[in-house]
């Protein structure tokens, strides 16, 4: 295939398929929040015909707030608009022929009070591999702070495997932390999650909505193999400043917002610390030694057809993950950016949406005898994406450019692998269609092309939807996903560390690989009445070229630099029941997580050319219950986590051994200096893993201008000793956090 070929005329036609657009009577817009600017998904828009032949149509927004209603013929309309929890908005439109009309509608919120009217039955697109989550969902998951978060929260998704409570990695379908994208108002993030596992730089007082694609993610998605979480975050208030202050025995945070031009713009400032370390010595066994804290600021401006915002984040972790050790693991993020996101009425683009980002991630490893391992990384990218539509197909497409600075040194865990400094420009565009059949089925054919100017292989990933309404109906569905992904520079974690917290971004270090992935899914979405929802989804993801540690029967320091192909196959099963004031869910995950690499990669000879293995985070069973319900001002909330052992390689036995650098031994007197041998590779399993978190709150109006929240919960409340690895050395576990109670004061204002 002639790789500029394809490029000339995928550009072409998103140049030239405009200019056929057919001149009709067409209605478009964002809808949004009226007191933020933030837009509303899902939000539902009615065109009702007053004269003549009588016509009703209507159509739902997309994640941006879009919305599009072509085909019209001129007349008088009755135009409405319906979200939950909003205010309906009613106006009537009189339209002419061959005249595109554009209409942005602020929606104004219900009147609020102490008794908060709970969003819920909010309807959702329907994508295979994805979940949305709203705000109101991180608070129902009991957290170690006066707030809800997102690490909290997605730790109880299926298909997602936290291998303990500290390190903030998280693993997602058998893919590796390395292989996530996290994006943040379109700016990507290295590492948003805290050393202490339960927290990130998100809590649910900045969150608007979350993505979070678990596989078969689209074509505008590109340079990850595993999964994306797409975070946007809410603007400030427009027209009131409100403000908020907690602390616990684990953190503190403070978050305020405010008008900067009532109406026009707004700005709001969140920043968080740990107390652990601090407070852990009054009523814990043992010092937790684990230090982080965050900041982040946004600056938004609204406009009648032009949004815009600028985003400034930063993160500091610090702590040993084995308390007993003296290794330590230190990162920071650094993360700026600027999006301008809108319509125009003139314009045949539907929508446009400019991102101009930097992200800055440094993090090191090491201990006061051994040389320390670090690894910088510095990106600039800029990204455009647009959105029009060619009567029922809708078009999405996109450019993007990106620089990046990598630096790292990791020759005390890697041989071979001495200091470097490399420096790496990319660029690509992408194109995809949703193409409808009816009400019942549509097709999302797509195409992602990217080049990397000679450091690697340039890329074509095609990308295939399908979604299937059986009975026409909203959200019952059937979905099929495939595609082919890739990832131009990889990040390298030795698997022997506990935790596995330092990370070495860098290109392939043989250029002729280049590490890819293919998934499949199909899933099935079923409501149930009007408060239970039910959905499964199995899927298959195939793996290349992945760089793993070389494996050796003889426990050391150093290793080489190997490659695995592997596979992941399992199922996620959901059911939630989610009513005005009581909520409850379960969620099941199965997963084989599978490895193969050659026996040249491994010092001992196993028997067969080819070694098979399951990868340390290969949680084959995992099953979450949480529940909770809120009443006048009183909030209960529990989650119970239970997932199967963990893999991991256990000793064999131990002799001795003679050094000859310095001097023939006497081997007749001297024993030799003991270590330790090791079985084939994670060939054992940790014992299951389970948990139970509790959190009571009531709410205390104290004046009219502000509410006290008072919360009491617990961690680990009936204190199962889980473990967290295991020492092979010094022939001990190391176990996780254990039971502790807690009690968290909120102050904010109304």
């Amino acid at each position: 295939m002639d790789y500029k070929k394809v490029l000339c005329g995928v550009f072409l036609c998103c140049v030239f398929i405009p200019i056929l657009r057919a001149q009709e009577v067409q209605v478009h817009g964002i809808i949004s929040d009226r007191q933020t600017g933030n837009s509303l998904e899902m939000a539902n828009i009615i065109l009702k015909q007053l004269e003549g032949k009588t016509l009703t149509t209507g159509t739902t927004t997309d994640t941006n707030g879009l919305y599009e209603m072509g085909g019209l013929t001129p007349g008088t309309y009755l135009f409405t608009v319906r979200y939950v929890g909003y205010e309906t908005y009613t106006d009537t439109l009189r339209l002419a022929s061959n005249r595109s009309y554009l209409k942005n509608i602020r929606l104004n919120r219900w009147n609020e009070s102490l008794d908060e009217v709970t969003v819920s039955g909010v309807q959702e697109n329907v994508e295979v591999g994805k979940v949305s989550i709203r705000p109101e969902d991180l608070g129902r998951i009991p957290s170690p702070a006066a707030s809800g978060d997102l690490a909290s929260y997605l730790q109880t998704q299926p298909g997602v495997v936290a291998t303990g409570d500290r390190g903030g990695q998280l693993f997602i379908r058998g893919g590796t932390p390395t292989e996530n994208l996290v994006l943040v108002d379109g700016v990507q993030i290295y590492q948003p999650f805290h050393i202490l596992g339960f927290f990130s730089i998100f809590p649910e007082e900045v969150v608007s909505k979350v993505d979070l694609y678990a596989g078969g993610f689209g074509a505008e998605y590109h340079g990850r193999t595993s999964s994306v979480m797409d975070i946007q975050l809410k603007n400030g208030n427009l027209y009131d400043y409100k403000w908020s202050a907690s602390i616990s025995p684990f953190v503190s945070d403070v978050f305020f917002e405010t008008p900067v031009k009532e109406g026009k713009s707004s700005l709001m400032i969140s920043m968080k610390g740990s107390l652990i370390e601090e407070s852990s010595q009054l009523y814990l066994d043992e010092k937790q030694p684990l230090r982080f804290n965050s900041q982040l600021a946004k600056y938004s401006s609204v406009g009648e057809n032009v949004n815009c915002s600028a985003l400034l984040m930063r993160t500091y972790d610090r702590g040993r993950l084995d308390f007993e050790g003296d290794e330590f693991f230190k990162w920071n993020n650094v993360v700026a950016g600027g999006r301008c996101a809108g319509v125009s009425e003139e314009s045949s683009v539907s929508f446009f949406d400019l991102n101009v980002g930097f992200s800055y991630f440094s993090n090191e490893a090491g201990s006061a005898d051994t040389r320390g391992r670090f690894s910088n990384i510095f990106k600039s990218d800029v990204d455009i994406s647009l959105v029009q539509n060619l009567g029922e197909v809708r078009l999405d497409y996109g450019f993007y450019t990106d620089f990046r600075n990598l630096h790292h040194d990791m020759s005390s865990r890697f041989r071979a692998t001495e200091e470097k400094k490399r420096t790496f420009l990319s660029t690509g565009l992408y194109v995809k269609a949703t193409i409808p059949f009816g009400n019942k089925v549509s097709i999302v054919p797509g195409v992602s092309a990217s080049s990397y100017l000679g450091k690697v292989k340039a890329g074509i990933e095609p990308r295939f939807q399908m979604s299937w309404r059986p009975r026409g109906k909203v959200n019952e569905e059937v979905n099929v996903a495939l595609g082919i992904y890739h990832q131009p520079l990889v990040g390298i974690s030795d698997f022997r560390d506990a935790g596995t917290a330092f990370t070495a971004w860098r290109i392939m270090p043989d250029q002729e690989r280049r590490m890819g992935a293919k998934h499949a899914i199909l899933g099935w979405h079923q409501p149930i009445g009007r408060y239970f929802d039910f959905s499964v989804e199995g899927y298959y993801k195939q793996m290349d070229n992945i760089p793993v540690a070389a494996w050796s029967t003889v426990a050391q320091s150093q290793t080489e630099l190997a490659y695995a192909k592997g596979s992941s196959m399992g199922t996620d099963i959901r059911l939630d029941f989610d009513s005005q004031n009581v909520y409850f869910g379960v969620g099941y995950g199965y997963a084989l997580t599978e490895y193969e690499t050659a026996q040249d990669h491994f010092s001992t000879w196993f028997g067969t050319p080819v070694q098979s293995y399951n990868p340390p985070h290969d949680r084959r069973h995992k099953l979450n219950v949480k529940g909770g319900f809120d009443y006048k001002g009183f909030t209960a909330n529990v989650s119970w986590i239970y997932g199967s052992g963990l893999p991991f390689t256990r000793p064999l036995g131990f002799d001795s051994y003679f050094s000859f650098e310095e001097r023939p031994p006497e081997i007749r007197d001297d024993y030799g200096d003991p270590r330790i041998l090791m079985e084939k590779p994670f060939q054992g399993r940790l014992p299951e893993f389970h948990r139970l978190d509790v959190s009571l709150e009531q709410a205390i109006k104290v004046s009219d201008d502000f509410i006290t929240r008072l919360q009491i919960g617990a961690v680990n409340a009936y204190d199962k000793r889980n473990l967290f690895f295991y020492d092979v050395y010094k022939q001990q576990g190391i176990n996780q956090l254990s039971f502790m109670p807690y009690v968290s004061l909120k102050i904010e204002s109304m």
